[in-house]
């Protein structure tokens, strides 16, 4: 599978994400929301190191060190708490301890995280000439 491929392929997965995490947020079911929110970082994340180092993220340990080096290459040292609060919701998938507050809180941080991502992705593909989005 080509890189583009690839990136169109994670872009679909994200897609699912978001309707799972929709459908869950509005049952009510944050451990599963949480781990939606998990899963679309994870996936834009592995986007982002595909394009830049022709890799994804395999491990956790992968999306900390990465998203760590990408703090520091666009000068937003920020993401590295948004990431902390999107680390604490993929533990809230597992325990489930989080009450509708608290996820709340963890969820912006989270939802501002992907914008972010979102539009680092969007940038390294208009680099390469690449338009996903109309």
């Amino acid at each position: 599978m080509g890189l583009l491929e690839e990136v169109k392929r994670r872009r679909s997965v994200i897609e699912s994400y978001y309707r799972n995490y929709y459908r869950h947020l509005e049952a009510k079911e944050y451990a599963k929301a949480s781990e939606d929110l998990w899963g679309i970082v994870n996936n834009l994340l592995s986007i982002l190191r595909l394009l830049r180092e022709g890799k994804p993220v395999s491990k956790h340990r992968d999306a900390r060190t990465f998203l760590s080096y990408l703090a520091k290459i666009k000068g937003d040292m920020r993401l590295e708490d948004l990431m902390d609060a999107c680390e604490v919701l993929h533990a809230n998938y597992f325990h489930n301890f989080m009450d509708e507050g608290l996820f709340g809180r963890y969820r912006l941080k989270a939802e501002e995280l992907i914008k972010t991502l979102d539009k680092y992705v969007e940038e390294e593909l208009r680099k390469r000439g690449v338009v996903l989005r109309s």
